[in-house]
């Protein structure tokens, strides 16, 4: 049985995040590291691999339900000596009132030990009240030890220490002090991604020194032995045939990196050869790809130098019009409009594989979680399918669409709108789904996938004769 235990925080802002790259990265150094994420993010999960050098794995109860989340969590986590899961928002805040898919939530699945991060700033006894209230306010998880975040000092956390441990029994583990130098920047969809950042290895060491030398990493590591089996039940699904390894080209640059890391290796698992290529600087598709999945990204900041690369402009347009199965999610999905257009009214050609164009706007057009009912068969679901997704873009899609397949609804039918927009074997759509939830559209798109290789080959030699 793996180690585990998760860092949450008791509101957002809190510094779970920097407290959890601080132990992936000081940890890392002395075991292997597997690092989680509690909810949909992209981003912070780059940071992770960044701190520890492994991939990191989205466990999202939503997106995934208990059942596969517990499945992912405990395939991952024996791959090594100790699993990180990093919270999400406050420790019990979740996806409604009843904290469902929170930090709590899936300590709770998953039998893990909590270390709860306090910002104890301008704070004494008080912290005792907040640390008390955390630990008695769910008795179905455990929260096992507390980190102090922007602490003014060693005096500053000898107090504070001596209060929690005396007022709740609960051991305080360590503390950050108060330091701008391992402040990571942020723009509107969270922390600015890690391919884009600048001296990002010095804030890191910067980090690490501080977690080594204020933090009792052996007390964590003890903790972590606490962590309990995790059971879980799947439905029997199909055997995976072996065969001929079927490639896909993958979206991969500054531009576009959103993906699930999970869902990308249930790809590969699936007898996909997942080969990167970039929209920004290569002027053609990986050579005998056939499929391509365009994730989600910031091709708003970079619609300039998308723009300007024609010859890949002109190779995806060429893929989508001879069939060949595309799936593009959010940024993919603006990518394959006529023009992205931004904030100050500028248009950047872009693909033309739909007739419309993609427009940033001031404020957020849909956020957070969503379902999407399949109205047609499409390159990845059949009619009926319902998928758990996110949305969270700040661009809206205007002009003339041919085709969709999605109805999409917030959870409880709060509003309800179209998407998932078709043009022969490619979908393009908002909404974010994790492929780890669903084997069967991996299996899907890869079938299709074959099958447009299939006819490609068929042709190629009626042509020869």
């Amino acid at each position: 049985m793996a180690r585990g235990i998760m860092i949450a925080g008791t509101h957002s802002g809190s510094g779970k995040t920097t407290v959890s790259l601080g132990l992936m990265g000081a940890m890392a150094k002395r075991h292997k590291v597997i690092p989680f994420k509690v909810g949909p993010d992209y981003i912070d999960t780059a940071y992770h691999r960044f701190a520890c050098g492994n991939h990191s794995y989205n466990l999202d109860a939503f997106l995934l339900g208990e059942e596969r989340l517990k499945a992912l969590y405990a395939e991952k986590a024996e791959c090594g000596e100790l699993a990180i899961a990093e919270g999400v928002m406050g420790f019990f805040d979740g996806m409604d009132s009843t904290g469902f898919g929170s930090s709590a939530h899936v300590a709770g699945l998953l039998s893990l030990p909590v270390i709860l991060v306090v910002d104890a700033s301008g704070m004494a006894r008080s912290v005792s009240a907040m640390v008390k209230g955390f630990r008695d306010f769910d008795p179905g998880v455990r929260i096992a030890g507390v980190i102090l975040n922007r602490v003014g000092g060693e005096r500053h956390y000898a107090l504070l220490k001596e209060c929690i441990e005396r007022d709740t029994g609960i051991p305080a583990v360590g503390f950050l002090p108060e330091d701008p130098e391992i402040a990571l920047p942020e723009r509107h969809l969270g922390l600015v991604p890690v391919w884009e950042m600048e001296g990002l290895k010095g804030k890191f060491e910067r980090l690490f020194y501080h977690i080594e030398r204020c933090v009792d990493l052996e007390k964590i590591w003890n903790i972590s032995a606490d962590a309990g089996r995790v059971a879980f039940t799947l439905p029997q699904e199909e055997p995976v045939l072996a065969g001929e390894k079927v490639r896909i080209a993958l979206a991969l640059d500054e531009a576009f990196n959103f993906y699930y890391r999970g869902g990308l290796e249930l790809f590969e698992n699936f007898g996909a050869e997942l080969v990167p290529f970039s929209p920004l600087k290569d002027s053609a598709l990986p050579e005998g790809a056939s499929g391509i999945y365009i994730g989600g990204g910031f091709p708003e900041i970079f619609a300039g130098e998308l723009s300007r690369n024609r010859p890949m402009l002109e190779a995806v347009k060429k893929a989508v019009l001879a069939g060949m199965p595309v799936y593009a999610e959010c940024g993919g999905l603006m990518y394959l409009s006529r023009a992205i257009v931004d904030k100050e009214g500028r248009s950047f050609p872009m693909v033309e594989a739909f007739d419309m164009e993609a427009i940033m706007t001031g404020r957020l057009r849909r956020f957070g979680y969503a379902r999407a009912t399949v109205l047609k068969d499409n390159v990845l679901a059949e009619r009926g399918t319902v998928l758990c997704g996110h949305e969270f873009h700040h661009s809206e899609v205007v002009g003339v669409v041919e085709d969709t397949s999605y109805l999409v609804e917030k959870p409880g039918g709060r509003g309800r709108w179209r998407c998932g927009f078709v043009r022969n074997n490619c979908l393009a759509t908002y909404l974010h789904i994790d492929f780890y939830a669903y084997p069967e559209l991996v299996r899907n798109f890869l079938n299709r996938c074959r099958s447009f290789c299939a006819s490609a080959l068929i042709n190629e030699g009626s042509a020869d004769r």
